[in-house]
């Protein structure tokens, strides 16, 4: 897909000829597996949108080295919006990293503020991402808030299998090169917690793990654990 036509897919409420003024004012950039992209707190240059890759973005703890990662990021979805949009000093409310090799546009704040002036069109399409987002994190919340460690783990890894799973028999193989530590950070729990949760999993042949790939091969226990609905389980996979 080319870049025009990659950026009206993730704005479709803007004609083409500004969709070739948009990809005009769009920065190809790459980052390495593991690199860093923002750091929580600096200033926020622009709109970042994922073309290939994935991202993990988080927040740090008040106090301390702890972190959390809130989300992975994949193809077509952005960060740095809200950073540009408020009156405020923009600065990056969260982290974002490289989790493989990844091509991103970057929209430098004052060109996007000066474009989304002239074309209010793009305003529908970032009010629908906003407020996505704002469904998702109230999930996230009560989710994070109330259900238990099993459950959020069978969430996760359903959802997960889901997007980026791989189907091999009677098995759902995941191979994302997310490291147990991102995991347990995802889910709020600390490294200990979470390979408990596995091992528990393991003992239940509910999955197998090998390294930084894990198997789901009994997905109607899995499901059963997560006491999920498809509107819910849909939810979910929009947080990862």
């Amino acid at each position: 897909m080319n870049k025009n036509a990659f950026i009206a897919s993730v704005f479709p409420s803007l004609r083409d000829k500004e969709i070739e003024k948009l990809g005009q004012l769009s920065l190809p950039v790459q980052y390495d597996e593991g690199e860093l992209i923002v750091q929580e707190g600096s200033y926020a240059a622009g709109v970042y949108i994922i073309r290939t890759g994935l991202l993990s973005v988080g927040k740090h703890a008040s106090k301390g080295k702890d972190k959390r990662v809130l989300r992975f990021l994949g193809p077509g979805e952005m960060f740095g919006v809200e950073a540009v949009f408020l009156e405020r000093e923009p600065i990056n409310v969260r982290y974002a990293k490289a989790l493989t090799d990844s091509t991103l546009l970057f929209f430098e704040r004052a060109n996007i503020l000066a474009f989304s002036k002239a074309h209010s069109a793009l305003y529908i399409d970032l009010c629908r991402w906003l407020s996505r987002e704002v469904i998702m994190l109230e999930f996230k919340l009560t989710r994070d808030a109330v259900e238990s460690i099993d459950r959020n783990l069978a969430l996760v890894l359903i959802a997960l299998a889901n997007k980026y799973g791989d189907k091999k028999g009677s098995g759902i193989t995941l191979d994302l090169p997310i490291p147990r530590q991102t995991l347990a950070e995802m889910l709020g729990v600390s490294i200990e917690t979470l390979m408990r949760a596995l091992k528990r999993f393991r003992e239940r042949r509910l999955i197998t793990t090998a390294k930084s790939r894990i198997t789901l091969i009994d997905m109607e226990s899995l499901q059963a654990r997560a006491q999920t609905t498809p509107f819910y389980l849909s939810i979910v996979e929009e947080t990862l």
